[in-house]
């Protein structure tokens, strides 16, 4: 396996023109001398060459002109054993890591030393778009560890309140858990459902979704009876923007008789899915508009909402 400066010399050196290197059985990177002092790597899957060259070599360092698509991870890491440099895709960010330790996000042009360098000046708007990319990554890698020590201390508040059969505590029931040792929004922090279902039984679903975050989307009347469709911010998940949190769309009602607040939960408006021609599959996923009355309709599995008559 040659490197790429290997590649470089052996080409414009000495009196040839092409060069292949075999990456497995269908796919190569091919390449040419294009001037005395310019080599071109091609891309070539099965038989077919790539019109674009993947990579331009030079006397001092090589050139990426697109992030590699044919047989990707397989490209990727033979870039990572012969040039020095790594290419990875991390939540949706194609990032360039350099042997030096540092990152760039990847744009066309990127040049590289044989090294595996950063070949600087990088061009302005790419080195701010690294760097608000990589505090975005940082970011999310910082609130995710946060999440998981909150679990974590949320599984040892459990372990503490409960009286277990055994000392195998993570598998076995518990005979006995206080529950009143434990703040409501554990709930959301521990990852047993069984251990979670200690505390919706003792506070009750109502009273712990009255006390989330929520706004207001839409409000109505329907029979007297006063609804509210809100959006509520689910803390403690794996979901969102690496903040832990997501958000959930419920029906609040109150009951008449009682007086109390209900909660009942209903699909998140998308309004892709909601202009599905496949309305049944829509209505699985969605509600069809952020109104009270569209998600009663979802409720009753109902395209339009029908007011129920009341029986006198």
């Amino acid at each position: 396996m040659c490197t790429f400066k290997q590649h470089y010399n052996e080409l414009t050196r000495k009196k040839k023109y092409a060069a292949k290197e075999t990456i497995f059985s269908t796919l190569s990177l091919i390449f040419v001398k294009i001037t005395p002092s310019k080599v071109n790597g091609y891309e070539m899957i099965y038989s077919r060459l790539k019109n674009d060259p993947v990579v331009s070599l030079y006397e001092n360092h090589l050139k990426l002109h697109y992030w590699p698509t044919a047989g990707y991870y397989a490209i990727t890491r033979h870039l990572s054993s012969i040039a020095k440099f790594s290419l990875n895709c991390i939540q949706d960010r194609r990032l360039v890591t350099f042997s030096d330790g540092s990152k760039s996000v990847f744009f066309k042009g990127m040049k590289i030393t044989y090294t595996g360098r950063p070949k600087r000046p990088y061009p302005k708007k790419q080195v701010q778009e690294s760097k608000t990319a990589l505090n975005e990554l940082r970011e999310r890698k910082n609130a995710f560890q946060r999440l998981y020590y909150h679990r974590a201390m949320a599984g040892k508040r459990f372990e503490a309140a409960a009286v277990f059969e055994d000392e195998n505590k993570r598998w076995r029931t518990p005979k006995y858990v206080d529950v009143s040792q434990l703040p409501i929004d554990d709930v959301f922090k521990l990852q047993n459902v069984s251990h979670r279902k200690y505390i919706i039984d003792h506070y009750g679903m109502d009273t712990i979704l009255a006390g989330l975050e929520s706004t207001v989307i839409d409000s109505d009347v329907s029979n007297d009876n006063p609804y509210d469709l809100i959006e509520m911010v689910i803390p403690f998940t794996n979901r969102g923007d690496g903040d832990g949190e997501q958000k959930g769309t419920y029906l609040r009602m109150v009951n008449p008789s009682t007086g109390e607040i209900h909660f009942e939960g209903v699909p998140n408006y998308n309004k892709y899915f909601a202009s599905d021609s496949d309305r049944q599959w829509a209505r699985d996923n969605t509600i069809l508009s952020p109104t009270v009355r569209a998600a009663l309709a979802w409720r009753d599995n109902e395209t339009r909402y029908t007011i129920p008559i009341k029986l006198t």
